[in-house]
């Protein structure tokens, strides 16, 4: 009795002898890795707005960082946590956790003030000079 491959190949307890073909091929794989390095680099790239594009261009760096974050999640959960392959449930939990860390991330951007100048001037100013205290002389010195 021999076995082919396909039948030492099955994933399934449940159901042995059941192949299931699921998940991209290699040449997918490596596009979505070589998407994601662009995406990174554009992320990186974020850094140096300021001096390309001028000191205004930090909102849309911002809203476009959340977008890449959005797509990056999108792609690392769909392929290589196989959620496009797998149950819609399981889809929809993770698309839920997406929406919580996006709910919680603007709500915390929100609440340190991010959006708006608070106008302190003093912010990025290092800490004023302490002199050393003084010291009364000695009595009957």
């Amino acid at each position: 009795m021999s076995a082919t491959i396909e039948e030492l190949d099955d994933d399934s307890p449940v159901h042995p002898g059941e192949h299931h073909t699921h998940g991209p091929s290699d040449k997918q794989y490596f596009t979505i890795f070589w998407i994601l390095v662009a995406i990174t680099a554009l992320e990186v790239s974020t850094y140096f707005w300021d001096v390309w594009f001028g000191e205004g261009s930090w909102p849309i760096a911002v809203a476009l960082l959340l977008l890449l974050m959005v797509v990056k999640f999108w792609l690392i959960a769909s392929f290589f946590m196989h959620l496009r392959f797998d149950s819609r449930l399981l889809t929809r939990i993770f698309y839920f956790g997406l929406a919580t860390a996006l709910a919680v991330y603007l709500v915390a951007l929100t609440v340190m003030n991010i959006w708006t100048d608070n106008g302190n001037p003093w912010y990025n100013d290092p800490p004023p000079n302490v002199s050393p205290p003084t010291t009364a002389p000695p009595a009957g010195g």
